[in-house]
């Protein structure tokens, strides 16, 4: 029987205990939130931001096509690119595109310079495009990356990039 009394007056002791710890603490929290939310999160205040430089454009006075793809949207004939862009051409033979609402993911890049500005990327009748083309990424030394990985990179912080054209 003492042992009992001893266990409930053990737990009465440490709810009391814990009762008063919490009504100490509960202006803390707050104190600590405020605190918190006060200071500056170099990392969420910091806004994702892609800057992409394109490089070696062709001789034509069409656009440079970008899009930018997620790994549903590689090389898929009907499936949409996460997101397109047409920028005008420059004397200076190279663009610049600042991307400031991509979300954090894996994303791959293809751009041609759509020097006859027909909306497509023409072709060579052997299959090797006529007009000049890049891929992101590391691996792209392959003419034509039909794998996603090839290109991708991941996204979670600001980025620059240069994709230099060929062909």
């Amino acid at each position: 029987m003492e042992k009992c009394v001893f266990g409930w007056g053990l737990i009465a002791l440490t709810l009391s205990g814990a009762a008063a710890l919490a009504e100490d603490d509960a202006s803390a929290p707050a104190v600590a939130v405020d605190a918190i939310e006060a200071a500056p999160d170099s990392i969420s205040d910091t806004p994702l931001v892609l800057d992409l430089l394109i490089a070696h454009l062709g001789e034509g006075e069409g656009p440079v096509r970008v899009s930018i793809e997620t790994e549903g949207s590689w090389f898929v004939d009907d499936a949409e690119p996460f997101r397109t862009f047409t920028l005008p051409r420059t004397q200076e033979g190279e663009v610049e595109l600042h991307v400031d609402d991509l979300p954090p993911g894996d994303y791959a890049i293809r751009v041609f310079h759509d020097e006859d500005g027909d909306n497509k990327l023409n072709r060579r009748f052997y299959g090797p495009p006529k007009e000049p083309y890049g891929f992101s990424g590391e691996k792209t030394d392959r003419m034509m990356p039909k794998s996603f990985d090839y290109a991708k990179f991941h996204f979670d912080k600001p980025m620059q990039m240069t994709i230099t054209l060929r062909g």
